[in-house]
Parts: structure tokens; sequence; C-alpha cells
């Protein structure tokens, strides 16, 4: 009984390994596959290289094919349309937080850049009302900003 053996029962020895629980043979994390259920040696019970039925794919640019199909399939959803009433509703609550006109009491000089200036300019006169101006535009716009990151601002002056 010193025969060799066959390549028949090579291929049915690594049929045999591959009937194991499908965790066991297919998974590619090693740390798993050492803390298996030890009912079969785990270590010798995988070889990618000699194994029949691998459940590894033949395209080994995408390993993880199946999890990207999945995901390929569902697209993002769609941007919703802004309608007119929306956009009315934002001009509104912009124009109500920045537009106000305001009588400034005591007023200080800021020097801006010419081209800021224009733009200030244009969004006063065209949104606000008569009696807003650039000063009371920037005053709105300044103390949001305060506001907005008082308490980032007293954490950094603590640095």
């Amino acid at each position: 009984m010193t025969a060799k053996k066959s390549p028949s029962t090579i291929a049915s020895k690594s049929t045999q390994l591959t009937d194991a629980p499908q965790t066991t043979v297919s998974t590619p994390n090693p740390d798993y596959i050492t803390k298996s259920d030890n009912s079969i040696n785990p270590i010798n019970a995988v070889n990618i290289d000699n194994a029949v039925n691998s459940t590894y794919p033949a395209n080994t640019d995408n390993l993880f094919d199946n999890k990207q199909t999945a995901t390929d399939t569902t697209e993002p959803p769609k941007q919703q349309r802004v309608g007119k009433q929306q956009r009315k509703s934002d001009y509104a609550d912009f124009k109500a937080a920045y537009l106000t006109p305001s009588k400034l009491m005591k007023r200080h000089p800021v020097n801006i850049d010419d081209g800021v200036w224009e733009k200030l300019e244009r969004i006063a006169r065209i949104l606000g009302d008569r009696d807003t101006t650039v000063g009371s535009y920037i005053n709105a716009i300044l103390s949001e900003h305060l506001n907005l990151y008082a308490d980032d601002i007293e954490i950094w002056r603590k640095l």
C-alpha cells in the first residue's frame, strides 16, 4: 500500500477540507482563524494556493466585490428643489437679520478693501430698505459673527 497518491485523492482531500464551516475556510482575517472552535486544525485547514474550491474571487483587483455591488446600486438622494415660497422666506429671514436699518450712536471708522466695500454697498442698496446703510449691514454681520464665536473666542483667549 505504498502506492503514490493520485491527483484525484488530493482533490478529494481538498474538497473535504472545504466542506468545513464557511467561516473557517474563507475568512481572510488570520486573527479569526486562530480563534476558531478548534474542531479542525485551523492553521492547516486553509491553504489558498492549493485549495480546489476557494471562495476568494478570481479577480484580485477587487477583493470586496460583493459589498461594493450592494453600495453601487443605491443612488444618493436627489437634491430637492427650492421653491419660490422657500426663497422668499429665506430672503425675509436674511433681511430681518442683517438688513434692518439701525442708527449707530457711537460710530468708529473702519478701513476695508474697496472691492469688499462695493459688494457690501450693492447688497445694502439692492436688498435693503431705503434707510439701510452699509454701516448697519456691517454692524449686523459682525454682531452675529461675534455671538456665534463667543465661546470659542473665550477659550482661545485663555490659551
